[in-house]
């Protein structure tokens, strides 16, 4: 598997087949006894704003730049194809809270953005 190709900013999808979010950065382990693994999948506004740009994290908000990344156990992967199927339930999770945040601030101003 090519980790950047097939995983990397693929839609993630929920156990119960909602869309939580995309894979915005990947976490690996590294032993001395072998070759490095996939440890986690992470998703936020914080880990994509530092792949696209140390220059923009300065200017995000600071609410959006103390949150921590949300990450899921690479265990917690059941497939990945055209979406990454992980068994999560995104009720009650950091990514869920923000997302309730974008559309209460960001997507209500915008026009078909709610739909």
């Amino acid at each position: 598997m090519d980790l950047i190709r097939d995983v990397l900013d693929k839609q993630v999808i929920d156990r119960n087949g909602s869309r939580i979010g995309k894979v915005d950065g990947l976490i690996l382990s590294v032993t001395d006894d072998g070759p490095p693994k996939v440890a986690f999948i992470e998703m936020g506004p914080l880990t994509l704003v530092r792949r696209l740009s140390w220059h923009l994290h300065d200017w995000m908000p600071a609410r959006l730049r103390e949150a921590p990344p949300f990450r899921i156990p690479w265990s917690k992967v059941k497939d990945v194809g055209i979406d990454v199927e992980v068994d999560v339930d995104d009720k009650g999770t950091p990514i869920e809270r923000y997302q309730e945040w974008l559309r209460r601030h960001v997507l209500r101003y915008i026009p078909g953005g709610r739909s």
